[in-house]
């Protein structure tokens, strides 16, 4: 059975958060019986061909059985009413000063919080939507608005109807706005939407977006479908984005452009743009069958956003953040024990919002990365036009897509994707000097430092003097030529990581002239991972990249001191890590000097990283920037945090900085006062800052970055572990069913469980959440790895 409609009649009442529906479903198919997923919904009635039907409610399944048999050409009636509540999901409200926004977030289950439906990505539908809205206000749907007219005092807006589409990519949006556009494709809108008052007075949004929907109507050979695309922002959202077709959802941050904007928010809002407008085509056009392909999702709009902004903004360096944000994060947590398989299969809602993580986006696009300098570019563009060509409107698979690649390429894509996305982990390749050649081991890669025997199908590339070799590992071992080696992995394209022996490295270290800032972060990175599963001690790692450290590259330094910083925070009374972390940021301070006009964006972006970071650790250095507080407006947007977090250390007032909060009109600022504030210590600004969340004049979606950061403050991390069981609730009431909840544990519980080895599993065993149990076993995953760091650091 299939539906191929869905029209929905609504009357929302603004004043009491409710709203009634008359929904009608066309079906096409034979069922015996019609089950249709609904949560925290009024049924009144359900008609099917006229006829009044019963129906049971199963509300742990989240279902409703109606009685009767569908046939072809079946129709069903509802009416039904439901809520509007304030957490941040299905149909709620949004709360800012100046009024509120009701708006919906359905990925990936919430579409049955707001009518009955087969809640399913593979029951696509068209969809008819009309609203009933009271004066004034004003409705954005998928489509443009069709009529408008007033009837017995309220607003009744019909919009198109939709493409056939999947139930999560449905979006409505009322309140009062602002709007601005730009037309591209000769009479397509490419429209900004915010509250009133709320819209950015930067085109940089529009334009940015204009030229990605160009960029992919070209890499993809199909033109945007739609006849419009709204980029609309919303005060409180739990998702960072959601690409609802031709409604596109974002956090105001990612939206607004202005005097206040630093360097990483304005690349991520061309990132995050970019990702959600890569959608439109890969996931709304063709959409996955199931969610155990939500990674192919994510990861493919993940790859695609940086390569188009790679394209579209050559100065930000693009791949350089990839590699930070991206696939570090990945290599991070995919080597757990706790990880899970980039492909996952979901058999209960309630597991969905679980996978929603680091392995989903980042290493998802990283191995996309991988296979895209496998195949070379122009071979994969031709894989994903036959592949968008042949199921759109329609639902895939990931072996859908591989097999597309490999019908336009001669190398075996099937073997290596399925090599990477059903294993769990990745491989780590030890390589050292043998008889005149080059000996490579692979295995598994864990931070607990334990060896698990698992080969892959690796696309290795290796870098020679003159020339790259690309090179298929598929077996326990293998020789490589050693004249003329440099370095395995040209770029950090691939997903693995790479233990040299000494003299290999130190013949790295000769040829470091010829390496690019890519290449160079590799080595960082894999060199702090050894250190972290013992496999390398502290004098080891700090010899292996004393040498990049005398480098001035900007992703060089970000990574340098993400590192050495990261040590810092797992092991505060370590002077011998606290002296490099005070050396090297003092050092790169000076170097990087005062900002200059004409300097590059990451250049300013390394600046305010090592400035807030210095500031943490240099009271001297804190007292100097606390002083620019005052006058905020006149410091260069990439130090206020800086400025903010010294101001926070020195004062360490919550009312004061809680007052700064309320004058600050931009997200950012606000932002970063809260990041700020996690820096405050004592009892009273503990509590400060509680009724300040509980109040809402932190939003829900900030206050989840406050309680991550104090949770890595010496003077903060009691607090939180004293009362995580109530913060946990808090969270949950919110943000239920949108692993927040679970990321939150996982980021906590290893810096606050170090003091209280012995009865952090007693504490996390009363919280009585059942989606966060990922989150619990990766946080003590990581909590035990920075322990035993701890441990051999004594020693």
């Amino acid at each position: 059975m299939q539906i191929y409609n869905y029209s929905l009649d609504l009357d929302i009442n603004s004043k009491n958060y409710t709203y009634t529906c008359h929904e009608t479903i066309k079906f096409n198919g034979n069922e015996e019986k019609l089950i249709l997923n609904s949560v925290n919904l009024k049924i009144k009635r359900i008609k099917v061909n006229n006829s009044i039907k019963n129906f049971k409610e199963f509300i742990k399944n989240q279902e409703i059985v109606v009685d009767g048999i569908i046939t072809k050409d079946s129709v069903a009636e509802i009416d039904f009413s439901g809520e509007i509540p304030e957490e941040l999901q299905g149909f709620y409200r949004a709360h800012t000063e100046e009024g509120d926004m009701f708006t919906t977030q359905f990925e990936s289950t919430g579409a049955r919080r707001f009518f009955p439906c087969i809640d399913n990505p593979s029951y696509k539908a068209a969809f008819d939507i009309t609203v009933r809205v009271d004066e004034g206000l004003e409705a954005i749907s998928n489509m443009p608005v069709e009529t408008k007219e007033n009837v017995d005092g309220k607003t009744v807006i019909k919009f198109m109807q939709t493409p056939v589409m999947s139930t999560y990519l449905l979006y409505l949006g009322i309140g009062k706005f602002d709007e601005r556009s730009l037309e591209f494709n000769g009479n397509k809108k490419l429209i900004l939407a915010a509250q009133k008052g709320h819209l950015t007075e930067s085109n940089y949004p529009l334009e940015i977006g204009k030229k990605a929907i160009e960029f992919y109507q070209d890499y993809f050979g199909i033109d945007y479908p739609l006849p419009k695309e709204h980029l609309i922002s919303v005060p409180e959202f739990a998702a960072g984005a959601m690409e609802n077709w031709g409604a596109i959802t974002f956090r105001e941050i990612y939206l607004n452009i202005s005097s206040s904007t630093g360097s990483s928010v304005k690349k991520a809002v061309g990132e995050v743009i970019a990702h959600e407008l890569a959608h439109q085509w890969f996931g709304d056009l063709v959409t996955m069958n199931w969610w155990d392909d939500l990674w192919l999702n994510e990861s493919f709009a993940t790859f695609m956003s940086y390569k188009a902004m790679n394209k579209l903004e050559v100065d930000y360096d693009m791949f350089a953040d990839f590699l930070v944000s991206e696939t570090a994060g990945a290599l991070e947590g995919d080597s757990l024990v706790n990880s899970h398989p980039i492909e996952v299969e979901v058999k209960h809602p309630d597991d969905i919002s679980q996978i929603f993580d680091e392995i989903s986006y980042g290493k998802g696009g990283s191995i996309l990365r991988m296979i895209n300098a496998f195949v070379t570019d122009d071979v994969f563009k031709k894989g994903l036009h036959l592949y968008l060509e042949n199921f759109k409107y329609k639902n895939a698979s990931g072996s859908d897509l591989w097999e597309f690649i490999a019908k336009v390429s001669d190398r075996p894509v099937r073997k290596v994707m399925e090599s990477f996305i059903q294993n769990v982990g990745y491989p780590i390749i030890e390589a050292k000097e043998e008889g005149g050649k080059i000996k490579l081991t692979q295995y598994r890669f864990l931070l607990n430092g334990k060896k698990q025997n698992v080969q892959w199908k690796i696309p290795l590339t290796a870098k020679y003097a003159g020339e790259v070799k690309s090179i298929l590992f598929d077996s326990e071992s293998m020789e490589i030529d050693l004249q003329g080696f440099i370095k395995l992995n040209d770029s950090e394209t691939g997903f693995y990581r790479v233990l040299y022996s000494d003299s290999l490295y130190e013949n790295i270290i000769k040829n470091i002239a010829i390496l690019d800032n890519k290449d160079i972060f590799g080595l960082l990175n894999d060199s702090h991972a050894f250190l972290m599963a013992g496999k390398l001690t502290l004098k080891e790692y700090l010899s292996r990249i004393s040498k990049f450290m005398e480098l001035n590259d900007s992703l060089i330094i970000r990574e340098v001191s993400n590192e050495l910083f990261s040590l810092y925070l797992v092991d505060p009374e370590n002077s011998e890590i606290l002296g490099a972390n005070m050396e090297y940021l003092a050092d790169k301070l000076k170097i990087l000097g005062d900002k200059q006009k004409s300097e590059n964006i990451n250049v300013s972006l390394a600046r305010g990283i090592v400035a807030n970071r210095f500031a943490t650790i240099n009271r001297g250095y804190a007292e100097e920037l606390s002083k620019f507080a005052g006058s905020l407006d006149q410091v260069d947007p990439d130090m206020r945090l800086a400025v903010l977090t010294s101001y926070a250390i020195v004062h360490n007032d919550a009312e004061k900085m809680l007052d700064m909060l309320s004058k600050f009109k931009q997200d950012e600022d606000k932002v970063k006062t809260i990041q700020a504030m996690a820096m405050l210590t004592g009892d009273n600004n503990f509590d400060a800052v509680e009724k300040a969340i509980s109040e809402r004049k932190i939003k829900a979606q900030d206050s989840l970055r406050y309680y991550m950061l104090a949770a890595a403050n010496p003077g903060a991390k009691e607090y939180i572990y004293n009362n995580l069981e109530n913060i946990m609730e808090k969270i949950q009431a919110i943000f239920a069913g949108s692993g927040y909840s679970s990321r939150v544990i996982e980021m906590v519980v290893p810096f606050i469980g170090l003091n209280h080895m012995e009865e952090i599993e007693g504490k996390l065993a009363k919280i009585n959440i059942q989606e966060i149990s990922r989150g619990i076993k990766k946080g003590m995953e990581y909590l035990n790895i920075n322990h035993d760091l701890v441990e051999r650091l004594k020693n």
